[in-house]
């Protein structure tokens, strides 16, 4: 996607109005919340009826069978059910990534892989801002490619958001306001979708979501097996509310508020794009790989597969020397350069534990360039790219592209 209507781009020109933000604060309305003061009841805030349903994604836990058992009641039995390789247990683990429109790709190279035939049924699957959009529908598998389809290549920006740049500047929580996508996630994850969702978790499988807590400065892991299976009667609510935070991009989309109970009180959280602390993982704590291996008979046999939902690669364009321009690269090269630090340590951890690592982004020579946020003409066109390398032998990076790089040049 061209950078002018990137994520990076959206919170360039927030920051470029924050000037006049500044000058205009006090004429808005703001939201107003209770939110939790303290670090330390924070660590301890959890949603009322719903034990079991998220965790910090930095944590490395001190017990952690202990804490597995309380945060992760599934994976034990995802242990157990294992399907067995030279009798060893065989873990497979997609991880689809943050990208705003460029999600089509991911769509459709999981199309693709299905039509190939040899696609795998998952027993990990994690997904962030727009990964968080297709990891329902990749968890729950081949027969839900048609909705994957629909959603990323049939929308256009109108249909997903709607602006109001005046009211954000004035003291609103955002610039543009998110009922559409509501709209639109509250369509394609229905009760019918959670159902589908809890059979898979209670088969011992892991659909997880990233989302930031932008109160605590940490990321947030959301089991959303535990959620779908939890009966409760605010569970497709919750379950919607992470997508939509996942995907909420700070400033542009509002913030998703959650409520808590910490210390037998009441309080709200603001959730935001995962992407913010981080854009893919693959990990449901801050551990080694290894470390899981005491809940198997086996070490087990792992293969991880990441897609990065854009290019993973430098991409050369002249830049006005205007502070908007100046500022959107800027921040498109940061968070790129983010990214390819979570891509080394993803790789690292699978090394590590002799793990089988494959990633992929859009190609390098894709030149297509989107005319607005959602594009459906640029996005058919990432999707067809998508399906095309998913359909033929998918051309898995066997190490992070910019090593690759490295051991090129030498």
């Amino acid at each position: 996607m061209g950078f002018v209507i990137s994520r990076a781009a959206i919170i360039a020109r927030i920051a470029v109005g924050m000037a006049a933000a500044m000058m205009l604060a006090g004429c808005g309305s703001t939201m107003v919340r209770q939110g939790i003061p303290t670090a330390a009841i924070a660590y301890d805030a959890r949603i009322a009826g719903m034990p079991g349903v998220r965790f910090w994604g930095d944590e490395t836990p001190a017990d952690f069978i202990s804490e597995v058992r309380r945060r992760l009641p599934g994976m034990p039995q995802l242990a157990q059910n294992a399907h067995s390789v030279g009798g060893r247990p065989l873990v497979e683990i997609l991880a689809l990534s943050g990208g705003g429109g460029d999600g089509a790709f991911g769509a459709g190279l999981l199309t693709g892989w299905t039509e190939r035939g040899d696609r795998p049924e998952f027993e990990v699957v994690t997904g962030v801002s727009a990964g968080a959009i297709i990891a329902p529908f990749a968890f729950l598998g081949p027969r839900y490619d048609p909705a994957l389809r629909e959603i990323w290549t049939q929308y256009q920006t109108s249909q997903i958001v709607t602006a109001q740049i005046l009211p954000g500047l004035l003291g609103g929580a955002s610039l543009a306001d998110a009922g559409p996508l509501e709209a639109l996630v509250a369509k394609y994850v229905d009760r019918e979708l959670l159902k589908a969702v809890a059979r898979e978790y209670h088969r011992g499988r892991l659909l997880l979501v990233g989302t930031t807590n932008l109160d605590a400065q940490r990321p947030v892991v959301w089991n959303m097996g535990e959620i779908a299976a939890s009966n409760h009667p605010d569970s497709i609510e919750l379950f919607r509310k992470v997508i939509l935070a996942s995907a909420a991009i700070p400033g542009a989309l509002p913030p998703v508020d959650i409520p808590v109970v910490a210390d037998g009180k009441h309080y709200d959280e603001l959730h935001v794009d995962g992407g913010t602390t981080r854009e893919v993982f693959v990990s449901p704590f801050n551990v080694p790989f290894r470390t899981y291996d005491a809940l198997y008979a086996k070490p087990p046999i792992r293969r991880i597969y990441v897609i990065k939902n854009g290019k993973a690669t430098p991409e050369q364009e002249v830049v006005e020397a205007k502070t908007l321009k100046i500022v959107a690269r800027s921040i498109f090269t940061l968070i790129k350069n983010q990214n390819l630090g979570e891509i080394y340590r993803i790789w690292r951890m699978a090394k590590d534990a002799g793990a089988d690592f494959n990633f992929i982004a859009v190609p390098p020579d894709f030149d297509h360039k989107a005319k607005e946020f959602f594009d459906p003409v640029y996005q058919t066109q990432l999707f067809d790219v998508g399906r095309k390398l998913g359909r033929s032998r998918i051309p898995w990076l066997k190490r992070p592209p910019d090593l690759l790089a490295a051991r090129h040049a030498d």
